[in-house]
């Protein structure tokens, strides 16, 4: 006489089977999270990446250590609010590793899109400036524009989202 598993039975596929748990414990709650992350991560990208419809991939370089975090930030199309707190439409943070590291953040729908980047090596959880309000830490923007000197603009850092994925590379500076 076959059962049938009670209604909380959680299923997972691994790489060649199925995996049922049947009673509710935190060991098959595990293997069900593995096998869930697992599979878009064997494509070696970001799990967002294959499940978004507009997601852009970042490539992130030159990062001088593998200490504290990379933190991407989406801002949308508008100037104003181009690397002010709370205007953000997505971010993502990851671990930090020395050279280069591939992120991804979800747009919600195609269109024109701002990208900054920084390192937080001391991972405090936000972006360090001298008391003059010069970067203390590694930071980058989309389109990568060259003026030290200033913050970046909105226009240097904008670039377009459309229908499937976007890359973009981002140098980091120190």
């Amino acid at each position: 006489m076959r059962r049938d598993p009670p209604p909380h039975a959680l299923t997972a596929l691994g790489a060649n089977e199925a995996v049922r748990c049947t009673h509710r414990s935190l060991a098959c709650a595990v293997v069900v999270f593995a096998a869930w992350v697992a599979v878009p991560m064997a494509a070696g990208l970001p799990r967002t990446c294959e499940e978004s419809e507009s997601p852009v991939l970042v490539q992130v370089h030159g990062v001088r250590s593998s200490q504290g975090a990379l933190v991407a930030v989406l801002y949308g199309d508008n100037p104003a609010d181009f690397l002010k707190k709370g205007k953000r439409l997505a971010s993502e943070r990851v671990p930090a590793r020395t050279g280069s590291v591939t992120l991804c953040l979800e747009a919600s729908r195609p269109g024109r899109y701002a990208l900054a980047v920084y390192h937080d090596e001391n991972d405090n959880k936000r972006f360090d400036r001298s008391w003059m309000g010069l970067p203390e830490e590694g930071f980058g923007v989309s389109n990568n524009p060259g003026s030290r000197l200033r913050a970046p603009t909105h226009a240097e850092a904008t670039f377009e989202v459309g229908a499937g994925r976007t890359v973009v590379s981002v140098v980091l500076r120190y």
